[in-house]
């Protein structure tokens, strides 16, 4: 079955279809209502000079170093801590209060160098990012696992078909050689049998002479 537009039109859609994806991905980032998603500054700019952002909206990420009060460091080695106010009441937990090792991400306003008014947060345990690490890894290895089982890439026509296809390309071979055999067979048993006939008579005529 021939193609209504060819390779030429495959790798048309293809782009096509990849232009598309990369603008749903823009205007999904450009119509957010979570403060967390717009472009505030974030822990990677105020960290090195809070003093700059001071009574600006910032966004900061850390692990909870401290509970009393909730403090954060946006470093893994400890530096640049940050005191979270009403962060035991805006940071959404779903597993109760926040705990030493938690990793928040904040949006609120800057009150001083080392202060931060919480206007909105949320909270994820180390385990959770690791499970969910452990669940999308062992994921993505299944689906490969799948499709490379069942497809393979066809480079004469530059698509991905069915790993069937080629068994039942190399199953026709077999077929063709047994009927060619088959047929080889029957010729030789007929030939025999030909010559078997033949030879009597040779000898029933020499015997009348």
């Amino acid at each position: 079955m021939s193609e209504p537009f060819g390779q030429r039109g495959r790798l048309l859609a293809g782009v096509l279809l990849f232009t598309l994806l990369i603008g749903m991905l823009l205007v999904a980032g450009t119509t957010a209502n979570d403060p967390l998603e717009h472009q505030y500054p974030t822990d990677v700019e105020v960290t090195p000079t809070p003093e700059m952002y001071v009574g600006e909206q910032v966004i900061l990420g850390g692990r909870i170093v401290d509970t009393d009060p909730v403090t954060i460091a946006t470093r893994a080695s400890g530096y640049g801590r940050f005191t979270l106010v009403d962060a035991n009441t805006e940071v959404r937990n779903l597993e109760g209060s926040l705990q030493t090792g938690d990793h928040v991400t904040v949006f609120g306003t800057l009150e001083d160098e080392n202060t931060l008014v919480v206007e909105y947060g949320l909270t994820q345990s180390p385990d959770d990012r690791s499970y969910m690490f452990l669940v999308s890894f062992l994921g993505g290895l299944w689906v490969a696992g799948r499709f490379l089982t069942g497809w393979r890439f066809d480079r004469k026509t530059l698509a991905f078909v069915p790993r069937a296809d080629t068994k039942a390309q190399g199953d026709d071979s077999p077929d063709t050689n047994s009927r060619s055999l088959s047929f080889d067979e029957t010729d030789l048993k007929g030939t025999h049998e030909s010559k078997s006939t033949t030879e009597p008579d040779r000898h029933t005529k020499r015997g009348d002479r």
